[in-house]
């Protein structure tokens, strides 16, 4: 029976899954509409490594959660790449239908010097919502969060990538040093045109995921920070490389 982990990106238009199955070296990639269908997905992931934040503080602060802060600093020259997630308050403003200064307010929590909420972050509550809605503590075993550009540098030697991964030269980077890691049948759909929606970084990054995936279900995969802490509903807020 096929043992198949699995990497997922975000993308306008649902979440791009890559999967790999280590026994058989077998490769699978599609667009999927919503993260239920992520998590009832036919091959039935041990593990399900996704770039969106999972978990989130009661109060904001500055940095955002303790992985979030530690990423930044392993990450150096790429810091800029890892934004705060949200806190519960801003999320449940977001899920009222509040529009961006209301959920940026809400962040703050009442205190004027706190932190409010980037354009890039509130860009993606939806998935957050989505995520933090279909997820509870036991489905941590299975669906764990992940950084692309920490798991790059894991992959890389410790060492971040050189460019953005939005421009050419990034992406070229990201590709070669995925090819060295055996991607070479996913990244073949770069070449083709993707799915509605999924962009070439998308997938990029769904298949670091998915590289990290086969690490942490192998065992040797680390996490951040060495002893997560929980939030309200006792989600782990960690990332793992």
């Amino acid at each position: 029976m096929a043992a198949w982990v699995a990497g997922v990106d975000g993308c306008k238009t649902g979440w791009v899954v890559v999967l790999h199955d280590s026994a058989r070296n077998t490769f699978a990639a599609r667009l999927v509409p919503d993260f239920a269908a992520v998590i009832t997905l036919p091959e039935a992931p041990s593990v399900i490594a996704v770039d969106v934040p999972i978990g989130l503080l009661a109060a904001a602060s500055a940095g955002g959660r303790a992985c979030e802060v530690l990423a930044r600093q392993l990450l150096r020259t790429r810091a800029s790449s890892v934004f705060s997630a949200p806190t519960r308050a801003a999320l449940a403003a977001f899920r009222a239908g509040s529009g961006y200064q209301a959920v940026s307010t809400a962040n703050r929590g009442g205190v004027a010097t706190a932190p409010g909420l980037s354009q890039q972050t509130f860009g993606i509550l939806p998935k957050i919502d989505e995520v933090d809605a279909a997820l509870s503590p036991a489905s941590q075993g299975v669906v764990r969060e992940v950084h692309p550009e920490l798991c790059f540098a894991q992959a890389n030697a410790g060492t971040p990538m050189t460019h953005s991964k939005k421009t050419t030269a990034g992406r070229t980077e990201r590709a070669k040093l995925l090819g060295s890691l055996g991607f070479v049948a996913p990244l073949q759909l770069l070449g083709t045109k993707l799915p509605r929606g999924a962009k070439s970084d998308d997938l990029l990054d769904a298949c670091i995921a998915c590289w990290t995936a086969t690490r942490i279900a192998s065992g040797s995969a680390t996490v951040v920070p060495a002893a997560p802490p929980v939030d309200a509903r006792g989600l782990r807020m960690e990332l793992w490389r």
